[in-house]
């Protein structure tokens, strides 16, 4: 799904976005279904991404990604131009034989995932990018490989590791804290580097960053400082890697359905009803099917605060992610909420899913 503002921009490019892209032969991909992802390997929950590689399709960087607050925090004219421009430079080593060729992943289709081959391709429909997120959490569920702590947490964010970038000049930190001003990370200082692979836009230091193991205590980093080049390694807590991933398709497949769909609150709304910014509370939105929650006598506008006596987690303040991450279809619940500023309490047994 293309973004807004940005996608207009890149249909339609004037002034400098045009003249660098005259020296690209641009191609808009809008359905997967004959893609090599195991080559073009990307967030799939990003609303726009791109490649910038050359004809042997060696790829020399990657530009899109997003953060939780918004799908167009990384993408901008200012941005792009600096990517663009590195891409030509890069292109030029290439041909002078200066850049060495990378070895190709192993091919993978979309059609390699059953829920996808059995859905959008028999159909004939188009597979589009939140499909492979879905696919992957719904294939590794059912070979009952999927690790709750490890594989759902993609893409992770820099932030969490106290770096906020300027979205408008590629990786330049806009500020440091936590972690990586312990580290001797400063403001201006460029990231060239994520454990000694090379690192241009905010997609590729996303990508790198979602490679780099989760159990792992330290994070290297090589940043440019002026004309110096500074190395700084990060210190890694146990949840380094932990997102919004309420918003992603394949936490949406994950088995099993908390029986009705919420709004976590925010803290002033928490503070309301006498919650603390860490703990559970979040609002009943709907109920697009009649579920077990909504028999047991749950509403719309209910704050589910409290389930089976747990009203906190180090990883989320959503107790509809707590119970997708921690029970399993079948498993009986109990929650309390508050209505009519009065608490309440029900149970019912989950579902695998929705319908």
């Amino acid at each position: 799904m293309p973004c807004r503002k940005f996608h207009s921009q890149l249909a339609n490019p004037k002034g400098k976005t045009a003249k660098l892209l005259s020296d690209y032969v641009c191609i808009l991909v809008d359905d997967l279904t004959g893609v090599d992802i195991g080559l073009f390997e990307f967030d799939p929950d990003s609303t726009l991404y791109c490649f910038i590689l050359n004809a042997d399709e060696q790829i020399y960087m990657r530009y899109g990604g997003r953060d939780d607050e918004d799908a167009e925090t990384f993408l901008n004219e200012d941005s792009l131009h600096i990517a663009l421009e590195r891409g030509l430079e890069l292109h030029k080593k290439y041909q002078d034989g200066e850049l060495a060729k990378t070895e190709r992943p192993p091919a993978k289709f979309p059609r390699d995932y059953p829920s996808i081959a059995d859905d959008e391709i028999k159909k004939k429909k188009c597979v589009h990018c939140h499909h492979i997120g879905q696919a992957k959490t719904l294939y590794l569920q059912g070979k009952n490989e999927l690790d709750k702590e490890k594989d759902l947490w993609v893409y992770p964010d820099i932030k969490k590791l106290g770096i906020t970038l300027d979205p408008e000049k590629g990786l330049e930190v806009k500020d440091s804290d936590d972690a990586a001003k312990k580290a001797g990370i400063k403001k201006r200082d460029e990231i060239i580097k994520l454990e000694g692979k090379p690192v241009y836009t905010f997609g590729d230091l996303q990508y790198e960053l979602n490679k780099h193991p989760a159990e792992s205590e330290t994070l290297k980093l090589t940043l440019k400082r002026k004309d110096e080049e500074i190395e700084a390694e990060i210190k890694l807590d146990k949840w380094w890697r932990v997102t919004n991933i309420e918003r992603r398709a394949g936490t949406h497949a994950l088995s099993p359905f908390p029986e009705f769909w919420a709004t976590e609150l925010d803290e002033k709304a928490k503070r309301r009803i006498g919650a603390k910014k860490d703990e559970f509370a979040c609002e009943v939105t709907k109920f697009w099917v009649k579920t077990n929650a909504q028999n047991a006598g749950v509403q719309p506008g209910d704050i589910v605060y409290e389930v089976d006596g747990v009203r906190k987690a180090e990883y989320t303040c959503n107790p509809t992610l707590w119970i997708r991450l921690n029970k399993k279809a079948g498993d009986k619940i109990t929650i309390k909420v508050m209505r009519g500023g009065k608490s309440m309490e029900f149970s019912f047994t989950l579902k695998a899913r929705p319908w």
